[in-house]
Order: structure tokens, then sequence, then C-alpha cells
């Protein structure tokens, strides 16, 4: 019976000791996860200005991503810009960037640049998982929910919730790393072989451009927010090469004279097309719908002379 005793008493020693351990191991787990996600959420806000005093903030996707530098044109207007571009990202995403980056800014955005293309009503060709983009930013109240609604089940969205570095994929690690570093060069080198664009359209393989009216709907309610926070809005076209819009031309002029007339409707708010002088000459295209570095120096010179032209950053 003593022996028993103390068997008994050494076995709940024994789980006494190894339930301190477990709970040692969880402790120092996530005070690391949440360590390591701090410091590449950290780094992921510097890369796209989030919570910056910068007077200009461009929001938008690889277009407007890789068609304006943003360290040229601070240099050019000599102010400061945030440059939150994402891949991908579709009209309802770019709504939550919005509102997102106005939650957290300081008050000094005066001028925002809103990239659109002729797809920018298309209902299909963006990533349909586009909100693991937001991830890293879920403990903001708006992303959170948007995350919440688009999540493919349940145990996704709380992985990310409570496992703070599971946020984080390659492309954002890297997006940190240059936040931290200062960088944000155009990486897309190279020219657009046009032979084999001009192959693909002949076979119909090309992106339809077309109108789904809800995306029409989250477009018009973005307007109307930056509306309501009373900054001028220029909503930008890239260039893209000629060849892949001129095939669907109405289809085009369809969509641009939409936009025209919603963006009417609000004196602040511009619709600037810079293609003319670019969407001919293939030598400043990485691809169809992306600039190289030297199309986009030229570009951005292109546009940070209208910008300068609109006088709205000397206004006080």
């Amino acid at each position: 019976m003593a022996n028993d005793l103390i068997e008994d008493i050494r076995r709940d020693a024994g789980l006494r000791r190894n339930a301190g351990r477990m709970l040692l191991f969880l402790v120092l787990l996530f005070s690391l996860d949440y360590l390591v996600s701090c410091v590449l959420q950290k780094g992921v806000e510097r890369y796209y200005g989030l919570g910056s005093d910068a007077e200009i903030l461009m929001v938008g996707h690889s277009h407007l991503m890789l068609g304006i530098d943003k360290v040229q044109l601070e240099r050019r207007l000599g102010t400061k810009v945030a440059k939150y571009t994402r891949e991908g990202v579709n009209v309802a995403d770019r709504e939550v960037m919005l509102r997102h980056y106005f939650m957290g800014q300081s008050g000094r955005c005066r001028l925002v640049v809103y990239g659109i293309d002729p797809w920018i009503f298309t209902g299909e060709g963006l990533s349909a998982n586009s909100y693991t983009l937001f991830y890293p930013f879920m403990d903001n109240p708006e992303v959170d929910r948007y995350v919440h609604a688009h999540a493919r089940d349940r145990f996704d969205y709380y992985l990310h919730k409570w496992f703070r570095s599971s946020r984080y994929n390659v492309l954002l690690i890297n997006a940190a790393l240059r936040g931290y570093l200062g960088n944000w060069s155009n990486l897309k080198i190279g020219r657009l072989d046009t032979l084999a664009l001009k192959k693909e359209i002949g076979t119909g393989n090309y992106r339809r451009i077309g109108i789904d009216e809800e995306n029409v709907g989250r477009f018009t309610e973005t307007l109307d927010f930056l509306n309501e926070k009373q900054v001028a809005v220029i909503l930008l076209n890239t260039p893209v090469f000629h060849a892949l819009t001129e095939v669907q031309k109405a289809e085009q002029e369809k969509v641009f004279s939409l936009i025209q007339r919603l963006a009417s409707r609000n004196r602040n708010i511009r619709f600037v097309d810079l293609s003319k002088g670019f969407d001919h000459r293939a030598e400043l295209f990485f691809d169809p719908i992306h600039m190289n570095p030297e199309g986009q120096r030229e570009l951005t010179d292109a546009f940070s002379v209208f910008v300068d032209s609109m006088q709205v950053l000397r206004k006080r």
C-alpha cells in the first residue's frame, strides 16, 4: 500500500513537471510567434507606407505598382508618397485597402492615385484568394471582417488569426525586407515579345474586358468614401500595349465612358489616361500590361508633370 502511494505521488509530480514544461513551451512558442510577426508587420507597413504622413497615396494592383516609381515621384514633387499596391487585388480589395489606410494614417493625405485599367469591372482574371494578402493586418477591424467573410473556412481564418507568423508568405516576407531596406525598385526587367503577343491574340488567348455590376457598385462606394475624406482623386489608367486593347476597343471605350461618368459626379475626382505616347512603344513594356524599369521612369516623369500642374499639393 505504501509503495502504491509513493508511486502515485511520483506520477503526480512527473505530471506536474510535464505540464509545467508544456506550458512554458507554449508561452515561448506564442511569444516567439508574436515577436516574429511584429517585426515582419513593421517591415510590411513601411513598404506600403501605412501609418505614414504621406501627402500622396497610391492604391492599385501590379499595373500601378510597376507603372509609377515611388522614389522618383517623391523626388520630382518634393513630398512623401505611400505606395499601397498589391498584386492581383480586385475592386473590393482596393476599397478595403483605402479604408485600412485611412483608419491608421495621420490625415496629411491630400491626393489619392487610384489605379484603373480596362478590366477594372471584369468579374474574372484576378486572384480569388486575394484576401490572403491582408493576413498581416487582421488586427484592424475593417480588414478582419473582410478576411473572415472571404476565408475558405473557419480553420483557415482562425489559423491565421491566432498564429500570427502564419500570415506571412514569401511575397510578404520579401515586402517586409524591402520595407526595412527602403527598396521600391521595379523587378520586372525585360522587354515585351510582340510576336508572341500577336500569336496569342490571334488564337483568342487574351483576357476579355467586361462589366460586372457588383464591381461597378463597389467602385462607386469607393468613390463615395474618398469624397467623404475630402481628398483629390486621380483615377489613373497606366498604359497597356495597344495590341491587347485594340482587339476589344469598343469594350474598353464603354468601360472608360462609365468611369468618366462616375468621376464627373464629384469635382475632386479626375480620370487620367496616360496611354497616349506609351502604348505603342514595346521597348517600355515587360509584358502587355506591365512596364519595365525604363517605361516606369518615363511614365513617372510624365505623371509627375501632370500632378504638379494640378497644384493640389500647393493648396493649404
